[in-house]
């Protein structure tokens, strides 16, 4: 049956050059592209594991990074349960060598950062004293009769916080206040996330506003209490109950840092503190650098938020005050869960409690970090979450934005990455970073590879991100005769110049950064925008990102809505922002939400001005000075939303604006009629993408989120413009060879393969006329050429002409059968060579040598082609891999197969007659771990069954590790400081498993 689009395998992993390339010459996006500057390479998370450091293996890690097309590294000093060696944290040994480091960075033109303190959680060290530390709010409840009370008030109990290894060295402790108050039974509900000490949403109660204490009978006795907590007071008549609240450290430390770096964590409520955090542990880093400093040495890193929940500091009251307008410590009861004055205000109180918190966490340690590294020319990089930490807020105070993705896929965390790149766009942020391809330990231990991580990859792409950092490049101390070396724990794909597949990722990394530079460009383009309480936190369902596929949104908190307006019926942002509906909370956002008396003006104004509006009305003011306006709440509230029931009445008109409820967003976008920005046919989450506006082009990322291989017409809500196919792949990139202007935009049919990717780009004017369709058996439309394998093709051109073309007969195709000399390049018990009469895994070898053998192997055998026609394409299928392979043809390199389907344009390379084949196939180390479990070397790792986070861990390190002449004695062809597989564990299929086929196809004239 003839189609003009057929599902296929894909080639935009060819570079299939119909004519020549679009010219870089002052063209900076182009120029960018065909080479990525270091700025959108990857960076690498560099990680010193508990003092096991060498200068040549820094020189050696450093130079593999560079030569394999990394653009930095981002450095932590960590322990992760393995032995110690001589290179401990903060001596003149440490600082020499990462000097040497800095140094050697410069060399190579890479960037140095630095992960904030020892560790990978939070800010802390062995300098801090309790007295620095985070601070959490504690208390003692003692009822008494009313009348004359003389009693030693006892002192909260001083556990550890629930997160710490060990508790402060010494009793911290000190008073806040002493207040009374009448017995009552009211309680706050869910009160461990009202009062800062749990991440979760928090929403207010339903309902009539319950009756509490009446603030005139708190009564405070702090004077009346010595200072060995001896109360001498008179109490009206009545039951009380003496409340004496104070603060303690809350005890956690960073993790995992090395003895030497172990200690309390930094108070992230006081700016003080937090500036003696930076100068302990960056101070001498900093001056110690000299010039490199904010040249190469440019970046200062906030991993994840681990360090647990603060709700104190000394100077809490001020600060709350300052912020807030009125004095908190009436209300500390509210910690106890007493209910003051009513549920209402003291709900509203909290709001006010954590907001501050929130402020301060933004101000006093991002904000004093940020400003300290900025003095020295140092960029601020966070992954700006977890716990306590408000992303929103926190990257107000943040260079870099960052955020992380697991394997092996980034879906789950959509929301969460959206928060991160969100306050990136606002703040007008063009890269946002992220802690890339994190393993846990049955998604690790040597099981990816570039290919099996692409997936993860691109679709994080389409969520925003666009600089990774791979997690982790552990430092190597040794050289290959002790690979795969230290390992980062459990954890992390092992990268870096021990892993078996290190020499064939430079593809890969090229295709990243050059997928990074077009991402790197303008900002995100969005039709809605999520405005969302702060009391959400980090709470928004992932499921919100999958409710309106072929469109984009942005998460905006009220600070940065109130800064919006309208123009020409779109709500808009200074910062470039342009919205077709603003979306306040409705049921499948959050359960309830509140909102401040300031923005609920602004968004009237909004609407007044012509703003399409859309969710549920707020239940409540959000602080104490909202909710002494309720009437003014009550009354916005009902002018917005009255007369809405989200059933039979689902939009009104209020000034110039609309007002949606009960619409799901897919729906009010068709509503308001909003074409998709991206349409396809078929499933709606078989395609993510991203786009990307800058003042001079729309760029498109668009991933086939898909196991199959699929050719689909895209439209993109573009007019005006001719689409050009940029391929990160292969680096082609030329204007689309066929594509047509319909009434939804401009519809461009690519051919993409399974979890296969491009970018579509709209720069330049229309032509006078294009080739608009295509009809022909088994088209192909790759980012440079239409293929078929047919004699014929009926084509359409834009101004209506129509021709048919004949094509020229192929060369029947070829299967390389063999026999393929194999060349063992790197020993471990494999011999030097072998004959292979037919393909076949290596695992399934009869020689042990070959079956448990990791790393490379050349295959080399040759092939007697015939000549074809200029305009046919010869392209090279190696059938299946395992797992990468780079190809030469003729001695020339034909490229890298490193994703399915493993195929490869050697048109330029063949020749009439016999021609060579060389194939280099790297495996994964797995099965040379496993074959080697098998021999005794004397390694002692902890047997299964202790603890999840240590059993297979090496306990001692052996003697001859640092004797060379006796490392290359070893029984063993590996070197692992975990283990990760037993004898018995199945092996996995290894090397070329083919078949190799050579196919040709027809080039369809584009004029």
């Amino acid at each position: 049956m003839r189609k003009s689009l057929l599902s296929l395998a894909a080639v935009s992993l060819l570079a299939l050059v119909a004519g020549p390339q679009l010219a870089a010459a002052d063209d900076a996006l182009a120029a960018g592209f065909d080479a990525p500057p270091v700025s959108a390479r990857p960076l690498g998370w560099w990680h010193w594991i508990n003092g096991n450091v060498t200068k040549d293996g820094i020189a050696a890690d450093l130079e593999s990074f560079q030569r394999q097309g990394l653009g930095g590294v981002q450095m932590f000093d960590v322990e992760i349960y393995l032995p110690p060696g001589p290179v401990r944290y903060g001596s003149e040994n440490w600082h020499e060598h990462m000097q040497f480091a800095i140094r050697k960075a410069a060399e190579l033109g890479l960037d140095f950062h630095v992960m904030n303190t020892p560790g990978w959680s939070a800010s802390g060290g062995p300098w801090v004293t309790p007295a620095l530390s985070m601070k959490r709010v504690v208390f003692t409840e003692t009822n008494v009769a009313g009348g004359a009370v003389a009693l030693d008030l006892p002192p909260p109990d001083l556990k550890p916080f629930y997160g710490a290894r060990g508790g402060p060295k010494e009793r911290f402790y000190q008073d806040i206040a002493v207040l009374a108050v009448p017995v009552n039974a009211e309680r706050l509900d869910d009160l461990p996330g009202k009062i800062a000490w749990k991440a979760k949403p928090v929403t207010r109660p339903a309902g009539p506003a319950s009756p509490g204490i009446a603030p005139e009978q708190v009564i405070d006795l702090t004077a009346q209490m010595d200072a060995r907590g001896r109360l001498t007071a008179t109490l009206p008549p009545g039951e009380w109950t003496l409340l004496r609240f104070g603060f303690t450290s809350t005890g956690k430390t960073n993790h995992p840092a090395v003895p030497e770096g172990h200690g309390l964590e930094i108070d992230k409520l006081d700016a003080t503190a937090v500036a003696f955090q930076f100068e302990q542990a960056m101070g001498r880093l900093l001056r110690d650098a000299g010039p490199l400093g904010g040249k190469t040495f440019n970046g200062l890193l906030f991993d994840s938020f681990e360090g647990g929940f603060q709700n104190w500091t000394a100077n809490f009251p001020a600060e709350f005050r300052r912020l807030k307008g009125y004095d908190f410590v009436p209300w500390l009861p509210l910690l106890a869960g007493r209910v003051i004055g009513s549920t209402a205000a003291s709900e509203a109180v909290l709001w006010d409690f954590r907001h501050v918190i929130d402020e301060l966490i933004a101000e006093n340690y991002y904000g004093t970090m940020h400003r300290l590294a900025a003095q020295h020319g140092v960029k601020l990089y966070s992954e700006s979450q977890g716990g306590p930490i408000n992303p929103m807020s926190a990257n107000r105070h943040v260079d870099v934005p960052m955020n992380e993705f697991w394997t092996p896929d980034a879906l789950g965390r959509a929301s969460r990455i959206k928060q991160s790149t969100s306050a990136a766009a606002f703040h007008g942020r063009h890269v946002v970073a992220a802690e890339a391809f994190t393993s846990t330990p049955e998604n690790g231990k040597f099981q990816n590879t570039p290919g099996s991580l692409k997936r993860s990859g691109d679709l994080a792409f389409t969520l925003g991100l666009n600089r990774f950092a791979l997690h982790s490049l552990t430092h190597q101390p040794f050289g290959p005769e002790l690979a795969p070396g230290f390992a980062l724990g459990r954890y992390g794909v092992h990268f870096g110049r021990h892993n078996t597949w290190w020499p064939y990722a430079d593809a890969w990394f090229a295709y990243l950064s050059r997928s990074q530079f077009l991402l790197q460009q303008g900002r995100t383009f969005a039709d809605f925008c999520l405005m969302i309480d702060e009391d959400l936190g980090y709470g928004l369902a992932s499921k919100f990102a999958e409710a309106f596929p072929g469109y984009d949104y942005e998460v905006a908190y009220p600070d940065y809505v109130r800064a919006m307006s309208v123009r020409d019926g779109c709500v808009v942002h200074p910062a470039g922002g342009r919205y077709r509906v603003l979306m306040v909370p409705d049921k499948t956002v959050a359960k309830s939400w509140v909102v401040q008396l300031a923005t609920l003006r602004h968004l009237r104004q909004l609407l007044q001005d012509g703003a399409v509006l859309a969710g549920e009305p707020p239940t409540a003011p959000a602080g104490l000075q909202d909710l002494a306006q309720r009437a003014e709440f009550d009354r916005l509230v009902s002018e917005i939303w009255g007369g809405l029931d989200g059933k039979k009445q689902k939009m009104k008109r209020l000034g110039a604006g609309k007002v949606y409820t009960g619409l799901k967003p897919l729906d009010l976008l068709r509503e308001e009629g909003v074409a998709p920005d991206l349409a396809w046919p078929g499933a709606a989450d078989t395609v993510k993408f991203i786009h990307r506006t800058a003042p001079d082009a729309e760029i498109y990322f668009v991933f086939n989120y898909s196991a199959e291989a699929r050719t689909l017409p895209l439209t993109f809500r573009q007019t005006g413009r001719t689409p050009e196919v940029w391929d990160p792949l292969r680096g082609t990139r030329q204007d689309a060879p066929v594509f047509a202007v319909t009434k939804g935009g401009v519809e461009v049919p690519l051919t993409l393969a399974p979890w296969g990717s491009a970018f579509v780009v709209f720069r330049r004017p229309l032509p006078a006329a294009w080739l608009a369709s295509v009809d022909a058996d088994a088209v192909e439309f790759t980012p440079t050429a239409v293929l078929t394998p047919t004699r014929e093709a009926k084509l359409k051109s834009s101004d209506g002409r129509r021709r048919t073309v004949a094509l020229p007969d192929l060369p029947p195709a070829l299967t390389v059968a063999g026999p393929w000399e194999v060349e063992f390049k790197d020993g471990r018990g494999a011999p030097p060579r072998a004959t292979f009469a037919q393909l076949q895994s290596w695992s399934e070898h009869a020689d042990a040598g070959i079956r448990f053998y990791s790393g490379t192997a050349v295959y080399r055998t040759q092939l007697t082609v015939p000549a074809a026609a200029p305009a046919q394409v010869a392209r090279l299928d190696l059938g299946r891999v395992a797992d990468i392979a780079r190809v030469f043809v003729n001695g020339r390199e034909a490229g890298v197969a490193w994703t399915a389907p493993f195929r490869l344009d050697v048109t330029a390379l063949l020749q009439p007659g016999v021609n060579t084949l060389e194939i280099h196939v790297a495996n994964r180390w797995i099965n040379r771990l496993i074959g080697d479990e098998a021999i005794d070397d004397g390694l002692n790792f902890q047997k299964q069954g202790v603890s999840k986070f240590t059993d297979g861990r090496l306990l001692q390190l052996p003697d001859w590790l640092s004797n060379p002449a006796q490392r290359t004695q070893r029984k063993r062809h590996s070197f692992h400081t975990w283990k990760h597989y037993d004898a018995d564990s199945p092996l996995v299929p290894s090397g070329l498993l083919g078949p190799v086929k050579l196919e040709w196809l027809n080039r369809v004239p584009a004029e």
